[in-house]
């Protein structure tokens, strides 16, 4: 069966660990995924958008940029 990019059944255990490192490597420590699936970009609507960018923004992460 051929894997076209952004047609993923389930989120590997690999592709966790890539994610946890490049996380880690932006913010400086280390970091745990608690929870990670793929969204459909056709079912995401704006308003959702705009509720998850209002949402991380107002996390403090005191992100140490060099």
């Amino acid at each position: 069966m051929e894997e076209h990019a952004g047609n993923h059944e389930e989120i590997t255990p690999e592709l966790l660990m890539v994610m946890s490192a490049s996380i880690a490597a932006y913010l400086g420590r280390t970091v745990r995924i608690r929870k990670a699936r793929f969204l459909d970009p056709m079912q995401v609507n704006a308003w959702g958008q705009s509720s998850r960018v209002v949402l991380q923004a107002s996390h403090n992460l005191n992100v140490r940029h060099q």
